[in-house]
């Protein structure tokens, strides 16, 4: 008989909060060894080495976060585009993704201009 697939299943990671992050880059500045640091917060080395390793390449507490992946444009965005687009067509295409930034339409450069030379 075979186990529930939970069981075989790994359990996921769970991320260093910033307040454990900073226990450990403080007791690293204090110069503690790796399995000091270990053993008194009781986290894997490789943990401890990735987050003094974080620290000292980047300067950083946290990992950064990722953005994903860009929204789809809506038609509602698209006949914004459209119509800004019309009205002045003059105007350079940073000037005109920055209009619609600016009235709250979210979209990236990249899809803009996409769009914009299609």
């Amino acid at each position: 008989m075979t186990p529930p697939t939970s069981s075989i299943t790994k359990p996921k990671r769970q991320e260093l909060d910033a307040f454990i992050r900073g226990r450990i880059i403080g007791q690293w500045e204090k110069d503690a060894t790796y399995e000091e640091i270990s053993k008194a917060l009781d986290i894997l080395k490789s943990t401890v080495g990735n987050v003094v390793k974080a620290f000292r390449d980047k300067s950083v507490f946290k990992p950064l976060t990722c953005l994903g992946r860009e929204p789809k444009v809506t038609k509602r965005t698209q006949s914004a585009m459209v119509c800004s687009f019309h009205s002045e067509p003059f105007v350079s295409i940073v000037a005109q993704h920055q209009r619609l930034v600016d009235a709250g339409i979210p979209i990236c450069m990249t899809i803009f201009h996409e769009l914009y030379v299609d």
